[in-house]
């Protein structure tokens, strides 16, 4: 199925793992940093953690800025997915729920993170990128009003636009990045978040996931350790090293992580 036809209960998760099992799309959500990690749809309050913080952060990220630092720092997205039609128009734009995504991340910089952004993803119809610039018009009026919001607030605002389609199991007509026009340099990373100080409970959360992920067996056993995701399990209750281009269950209790909510 089509990401632009999946039910809309589920479509940000499906287009959350369509983006972590396409390098091209994971790459850029590193933005040239070295990763050691990407967390995706981790609850706040695991195990009493977040106190009376209760919704997830959609992604986190353990990046390094080698070779200017030494030092490893954390970033957050909230996700939006919205669909562009190849004639230009577009649908689940959200124009009206702003507020309600300020209000969300405002949740996670009282939680702690240090870097938060808003990552707009936009499934983009076959054909899309050949008939229309991006943005497209019917966009601007929205993409300045959130962009003047986002920046009173100090939070991150980048846009991730890529053109899929499917043919049964397969992906094709998949489109990114068009390095010859910087088509990504230009449209992805519109605002910097500030730095608003690593703190608990976020960076207890944070030291919990890095002990799981190292605790894991070495290379030996898992060659691509780097290219898998850390999700959590709300079924069995546990962390999960997956690959998220073929596996959408947990590996320890079988329970389907799209479901579950």
């Amino acid at each position: 199925m089509r990401l632009s036809e999946s039910n809309p209960l589920y479509r940000e998760k499906l287009t959350i793992w369509r983006i972590f099992s396409l390098f091209p799309l994971l790459s850029a959500l590193a933005g040239g940093h070295v990763w050691r990690w990407f967390a995706i749809n981790i609850p706040m309050n695991i195990g009493g953690v977040g106190g009376t913080f209760t919704s997830d952060i959609d992604i986190i990220a353990r990046l390094h800025d080698y070779p200017n630092s030494q030092e490893w720092f954390y970033k957050t997205w909230e996700v939006k997915v919205s669909i562009l039609l190849k004639n230009g128009e577009a649908r689940s734009l959200k124009s009206g729920k702003t507020k309600r995504t300020i209000t969300q991340l405002k949740s996670y910089k009282e939680f702690g993170s240090p870097d938060v952004n808003l990552l707009d993803v936009y499934i983009c119809e076959s054909e899309f990128m050949k008939n229309n610039p991006f943005p497209p018009p019917i966009m601007s009026n929205l993409l300045n009003k959130k962009y003047s919001e986002l920046t009173s607030e100090g939070f991150g605002y980048q846009l991730l636009p890529f053109e899929h389609d499917k043919e049964g199991n397969n992906d094709f007509g998949l489109k990114a990045i068009r390095f010859g026009q910087n088509y990504f340099q230009r449209t992805s990373n519109l605002l910097s978040s500030a730095n608003f100080g690593f703190r608990q409970p976020f960076s207890r959360l944070v030291n919990d996931i890095n002990i799981f992920y190292d605790g894991i067996s070495g290379f030996k056993n898992h060659p691509h350790k780097p290219f898998r995701q850390i999700v959590y399990c709300r079924n069995c209750h546990t962390f999960q090293l997956i690959n998220m281009k073929t596996e959408f269950l947990c590996p320890n209790c079988r329970d389907n992580f799209i479901g579950q909510s």
